[in-house]
């Protein structure tokens, strides 16, 4: 009698349950997730020449731990079903993979994520003990969202509409006529409703893509400048690896090689022109502004029109560094400028061309492999 009683006595709670709560069903509860679609917002002063990126990969970690990556051709927006949790999220152009000068690390750690220059090849640079020579960056772009939660009540909500909107659809479709086939979709009012539901249940969260690469203008005034072929050139104490998550460079130095330059005359008579060298850089390390206290140098190396004489300056940039706005699509610029038309900061040696030898090169291909650059570090 008693076990009779409690076999009842449970078919009473079982009965109250069922028509005491919302009935939901079984597949939205079980999948537990809601939609999320992240928004980037593309600024035209974010990427050079406003061109958008063909590619973007994000990162998502949920309650602190590193979830899950998506790479995705989608670079305005990216759809994504997320379970219960708390979430941040960041994002760069393109994926690790693509970018040959850098290497990303620590990609699945939200706070220690970030990019470094990979050491080049150059053999002309003197390297230091403490400082590599590495490749100059390529153009990339970081974001980081703000965190949001996702909640059990939110995926519970969510799946209810979207499974009942799929119901729908799935009936609609097997019901379809010929002649509506043809004529195309009509959508009941309740359809239409639950889909205006589904849309209200999906989170949407933006993202703000910044290019983290700025750029090194570096200007040489020069007398006797007509008789340069080529320059090349090294500066030291650059920064060689940026925090994405942190949007800051990192404490690591490098020297970055400048390679390609042009050259203007600017007084004929007076043989006083300059040349132009600008690269692409993640900056000072440590976020650093341009002071005094800092010891970099930029080392240059002149091949004349002989095609034979070597001319070799260094000079200190300490606090010579301005920092001016960026050019379109970068985070900054960084300048320095040396002598001026009136009083220039090197003086060539004066030397005749060489027998059927061309003019200023861009360049610094044309340079034998054996020719020291006797740069001091």
């Amino acid at each position: 009698m008693m076990k009779r009683r409690n076999i009842l006595f449970a078919l009473v709670v079982l009965l109250l349950a069922a028509f005491g709560c919302e009935r939901r069903p079984l597949e939205g509860i079980y999948r537990s997730t809601v939609r999320v679609i992240i928004k980037c917002i593309w600024k035209v002063e974010a990427y050079p020449e406003g061109v958008t990126p063909s590619g973007v990969t994000m990162y998502f970690f949920r309650d602190g731990e590193y979830y899950t990556t998506i790479t995705t051709s989608n670079v305005d927006s990216c759809e994504v079903q997320l379970p219960v949790g708390h979430y941040k999220m960041f994002m760069i152009t393109q994926s690790p993979e693509e970018y040959w000068r850098m290497q990303f690390d620590n990609m699945t750690s939200f706070n220690a994520a970030s990019t470094s220059l990979r050491e080049s090849s150059a053999a002309w640079v003197t390297r230091t003990d403490d400082e590599v020579v590495v490749e100059n960056p390529e153009i990339v772009c970081a974001g980081v969202s703000e965190e949001f939660e996702i909640t059990t009540k939110m995926t519970e909500d969510y799946q209810y509409y979207y499974t009942n909107l799929k119901s729908l659809r799935a009936a609609r479709t097997k019901n379809k006529t010929k002649a509506e086939s043809k004529s195309g979709e009509t959508k009941s009012e309740e359809e239409l409703w639950y889909e205006e539901r589904v849309e209200y249940y999906t989170i949407r969260i933006p993202v703000y893509p910044q290019n983290i690469v700025s750029q090194l203008w570096v200007t040489i005034y020069a007398g006797r400048a007509d008789v340069l072929r080529s320059v090349r050139a090294s500066t030291s104490g650059m920064a060689r690896s940026f925090e994405l998550t942190q949007n800051i460079t990192g404490s690591g130095k490098a020297i970055q090689i400048i390679s390609q330059w042009e050259l203007e005359m600017d007084n004929y008579s007076d043989r006083i022109g300059h040349v132009d060298g600008i690269i692409t850089t993640f900056g000072l390390p440590d976020g650093e502004m341009p002071s005094s206290v800092r010891d970099s140098t930029l080392n240059v190396s002149t091949l004349l029109v002989d095609n034979k004489t070597q001319a070799d300056y260094v000079f200190s940039i300490g606090d010579k560094i301005q920092v001016l706005p960026p050019n379109k699509g970068y985070r900054g610029l960084y300048r320095l400028i040396f002598g001026s038309v009136t009083d220039p900061a090197i003086i060539l040696p004066d030397v005749k061309p060489e027998t059927g030898g061309g003019g200023f090169v861009a360049g610094v291909e044309d340079w034998e492999e054996e020719i020291e650059a006797g740069i001091t570090l």
